[in-house]
């Protein structure tokens, strides 16, 4: 038995927190997996683990060898994806976290492009407009509209979305159309409750002046897909990205308002924590959108 599959045998237990459970996750016996343990400390001349029936846990010498084990073998696997990369071929898992409409809008399709790409790419896609710590470790890569506030991550711009204030035709008959932003402060506007509202909606005129109007409505969400529903059904005003409204302003379910006025572009980013290696499957999957959203 080489080192490298000691320590993987060891990472293992100590990971499951049992040998049972470890042998279960590598499909070898308990006897196995004890056998290989007793043989590492018998090499390394310490003992790493101190177990009974009940329980177990890792000495302080078996926690030190744990972490650098831990980083030896994702090293490893980092020099296997670069080789398997230098080849033509990417492996493994990827797990995405993306905000619900976006992800649906713009990086769906893209992203089973990618896949027909590199078909030993095994994708998790999670949808969710839930603010997610992009430096847990939870997932491979972070997508994120708007500000960004970790200066851990790395960050790597997709695109700029653009807000557009839109309404349908049924509310605009009914109450009126805007010709200012200041108006809006007068009219039933829907809320998008995942930013903060203290500086209202911001316009820039012609002449490069910025207006910040503090609009209210009754009714708030904190999804884009349930906001735009609502302007169609003639609740109120929506301020939304542009790639959230391309197709009801192409059917006329919704209309565009103050078109004279621009509103600040949203940049969109991919995040993953810092690493001095970055596993080649990451890499190559925001080069891809990269390009995709930037070049084609």
């Amino acid at each position: 038995m080489s080192r490298l599959e000691s320590m993987q045998n060891f990472v293992a237990v100590v990971d499951a927190g049992s040998i049972t459970a470890a042998a279960d996750k590598l499909g070898l016996t308990v006897a196995a997996v004890s056998k290989r343990l007793k043989m590492l400390e018998t090499d390394l001349g310490t003992r790493l683990l101190t177990r009974n029936t009940r329980q177990l846990a890792v000495t302080e010498a078996g926690q030190y060898y744990y972490q650098h084990c831990r980083e030896i073998l994702e090293e490893v696997g980092r020099v296997e994806q670069h080789l398997q990369a230098m080849q033509g071929k990417l492996s493994g898992s990827l797990r995405i976290n993306m905000p619900m409409t976006y992800g649906k809008v713009r990086l769906t399709k893209l992203l089973l492009r990618f896949l027909q790409y590199h078909p030993d790419i095994h994708l998790t896609m999670q949808l969710d407009d839930a603010y997610v710590d992009a430096a847990s470790g939870d997932y491979d890569v972070v997508i994120r509209v708007g500000a960004l506030d970790d200066s851990r991550l790395v960050a790597r711009k997709l695109e700029n979305a653009y807000l557009q204030a839109v309404a349908s035709p049924a509310y605009l008959a009914r109450y009126g159309t805007p010709q200012t932003p200041e108006e809006l402060a007068a009219h039933r506007c829907l809320i998008y409750t995942n930013v903060s509202q203290r500086e209202g909606w911001t316009f820039y005129d012609q002449a490069g002046k910025q207006i910040n109007v503090q609009v209210r409505g009754q009714f708030c969400a904190n999804n884009g897909e349930v906001l735009k529903q609502a302007a169609v059904a003639g609740v109120g005003i929506a301020f939304m990205p542009d790639f959230e409204l391309e197709d009801a302003l192409l059917t006329g379910e919704l209309v565009r308002i103050l078109p004279e006025y621009a509103a600040p572009p949203i940049s969109v980013y991919a995040l993953y924590p810092t690493r001095q290696f970055l596993p080649e499957k990451t890499r190559a999957v925001v080069e891809f959108l990269i390009h995709e959203l930037q070049v084609g």
